[in-house]
């Protein structure tokens, strides 16, 4: 008897043990990952606004792209190890430190956007930065998709929802105007 309930102990260990997180991550962990990700944008951004149509130039936009979605990437799996957040104060820090990003992000688009005719004369020019656009996008989206999924206060979450609106567009505009730099 003394080893089936040994046994029924121990598996119910095993389960609760599956079932948790071997990790959990904190608010002070998601605005690490925010400020690193700021700094590789200001690296990208700087990249992008010194960007001449020359395949260096392009090879550094594309270094600066897979880093930044290498964090995101991280981000996201940092946010999702974390619990709600406890208080609106929180989400607003997270979101604010958001905004400033936000501003580099959308102003580097808008600058591949204006440069778009200079990746055509570069062999996969244009099919590589529209690679590195989707992929970067769809991490960037999804960072702040998981900081949405952790705010609980809905007018808190209106705000995280509106940078994903923005950051989504401003990256279709780029990868548009890359596609069809006569627009």
């Amino acid at each position: 008897m003394v080893q089936l309930t040994a046994l029924f102990l121990f598996a119910s260990l095993l389960v609760l043990a599956m079932g948790t997180p071997m990790i959990k991550r904190d608010m002070a962990t998601i605005q690490a990952d925010i400020s690193n990700i700021s700094s590789l944008l200001v690296t990208w951004d700087n990249d992008v606004n010194a960007f001449a149509g020359t395949a260096d130039g392009a090879d550094a936009i594309h270094a600066d792209s897979v880093a930044l979605e290498s964090a995101f990437q991280t981000a996201i799996a940092d946010t999702q190890a974390t619990s709600n957040f406890t208080t609106d104060m929180d989400a607003l820090l997270v979101l604010g430190q958001m905004e400033n990003s936000s501003t580099i992000l959308v102003g580097g688009l808008t600058q591949i956007a204006e440069k778009g005719a200079n990746f055509t004369s570069i062999s996969n020019g244009t099919a590589a930065i529209v690679s590195d656009l989707s992929t970067l996008g769809a991490a960037a989206t999804g960072f702040i998709a998981a900081i949405g999924n952790i705010i609980t206060d809905t007018e808190v979450v209106a705000q995280a929802t509106q940078f994903e609106t923005t950051w989504s567009a401003a990256f279709a505009d780029a990868i548009t105007d890359v596609q069809d730099p006569s627009l």
